[in-house]
């Protein structure tokens, strides 16, 4: 009798061994597929790519709510211009309507979508409007759905517990999220006075432990936990701000750049440190390499203009050569500072026809000499195929 009792006892344990392991898995199911990233600043185009991306779908149906905005009809064309570079199928989300049968219902649209991108604007008045058409309800539906959750700025700060925003008048301010992340958040963390208020607000325990975004970085969040950070520049970063021995820690985090599809990979193409000014290489009269024909350039089209004053002559003849990149001995890029003070820093392309170096013209490469190094690594190749379309090189 007692053996057949430890053996019943035993097979009750494994059964509920295994049915403890069933309903653990049950519920990471029910959980796996929670996506949401996040990012500083506002809408634009990598992150939009970024985001279609991660729905894994060929051709993904993304819907965008400008509802922090109050369905502005010029962030909802800017939108549209995004989409259509990237040949997205779009719909928008507006809830500034009128009653119709014709009309889909919220829950209709933002369930039947791949992705949600929330646009900037206002946050607080963005979330008394959601709560009221019960949007929000319906966005957390979305999200269990596995539908992927996006957005920056106010559509950054609506997944967190809470976090600072200029949604009222007078001053920065708390505004609470709707707590799916349980971390506070800072957008536009490059801006002195919301870091200041973020910083303070976490010391005084009124906010928890969060994360804090510069506008071109992004974290992607998988089932509430922070998976991957990205940025669009080396001057852009995202950050976990706590406290640690009753003092801010403001912890940096490593993000990976992201690049525009068809990008040169890294290692393809060569760079080379140059250093010198306009005024330094004055001898040089060929297009032998991509730095002869650049100064050539120069001295043609600027320095020997009859009609040049002697303050832009000046200008010119200081004007640095900082890098130069090369892909395949065919396309070179020319990293100058001419327009430093207003613009950053300036690009210009060469391309190699039969071993003379002919201007493609010019760029604005950016902030910073690894900014100028994307954006040669992206247009690369579009430049050589309007190169190859335009010159008899063969």
């Amino acid at each position: 009798m007692m053996k057949q009792r430890i053996v019943a006892f035993l097979i009750l344990l494994v059964f509920s061994v295994i049915g403890m392991k069933s309903l653990k898995a049950q519920q990471n199911t029910g959980k796996e597929n929670e996506t949401i990233f996040i990012w500083g600043g506002d809408i634009n185009l990598k992150f939009v790519e970024y985001i279609a991306d991660l729905t894994a779908k060929e051709n993904p149906k993304i819907c965008y709510l400008p509802t922090a905005s109050a369905d502005n009809q010029d962030n909802i064309n800017y939108w549209g211009s995004i989409c259509n570079e990237l040949k997205l199928d779009s719909i928008i989300l507006k809830v500034w309507v009128s009653s119709s049968e014709k009309n889909q219902s919220f829950e209709d649209i933002l369930l039947n979508s791949d992705a949600i991108v929330v646009g900037g604007g206002n946050t607080l008045n963005m979330l008394g409007i959601w709560k009221a058409q019960r949007i929000d309800t319906i966005l957390k539906k979305a999200l269990k759905k596995g539908i992927v959750i996006a957005g920056g700025s106010a559509g950054s700060i609506c997944w967190f517990q809470n976090g600072i925003s200029d949604s009222r008048p007078l001053h920065l301010s708390i505004v609470d999220g709707l707590g799916i992340l349980p971390y506070s958040n800072c957008p536009h963390y490059s801006q002195e006075s919301r870091k200041e208020l973020y910083h303070q607000m976490i010391l005084e325990r009124k906010i928890p432990f969060g994360y804090a975004n510069d506008e071109l970085a992004g974290i992607l969040f998988k089932n509430g936990k922070a998976t991957e950070f990205v940025s669009q520049s080396n001057e852009h970063n995202s950050y976990f701000v706590s406290i640690e021995k009753g003092k801010i820690k403001s912890q940096k985090v490593e993000s990976g750049i992201l690049l525009k599809k068809n990008a040169l990979p890294e290692g393809s193409y060569s760079s080379l440190s140059v250093k010198k000014k306009i005024n330094d290489l004055l001898d040089i009269n060929d297009t032998l390499s991509p730095l002869n024909a650049y100064v050539s350039e120069m001295k043609s089209s600027l320095l020997n203009n009859p009609d040049i004053n002697e303050a832009k002559k000046n200008k010119v003849l200081n004007i640095g050569m900082q890098k130069i990149f090369v892909y395949d001995n065919k396309i070179a890029g020319i990293v100058n500072d001419a327009y430093l003070d207003s613009w950053g820093y300036g690009l210009w392309y060469f391309y190699n026809c039969k071993g003379v170096w002919t201007s493609m013209g010019e760029d604005i490469g950016g902030a910073t000499e690894f900014d100028s190094e994307i954006v040669f690594r992206e247009k690369a190749k579009i430049i050589i195929k309007r190169a190859e379309e335009r010159l008899d090189c063969h």
